[in-house]
């Protein structure tokens, strides 16, 4: 029992990781995505939703070149 629940933690900060790495390169707020990552179950819709927001350090970069 105590192996399933340390690779539940394990999978839970992996994700949480992900989160912060995901939201640092798409320019969004860190400390946000990263707090909501820990959150069990509420990861996984939080991961989703920042796999399908736009980047904007591109958005940025192209309003400015216009």
């Amino acid at each position: 029992m105590s192996i399933f629940v340390s690779l539940l933690i394990i999978c839970n900060l992996l994700i949480a990781y992900y989160c912060y790495i995901n939201a640092k390169t798409k320019g969004y707020h860190t400390k946000v995505f990263t707090i909501l990552g820990f959150i069990p179950y509420f990861n996984l819709v939080v991961l989703v939703y920042l796999l399908f927001l736009p980047n904007l350090k591109i958005d940025n970069k192209l309003s400015a070149t216009v």
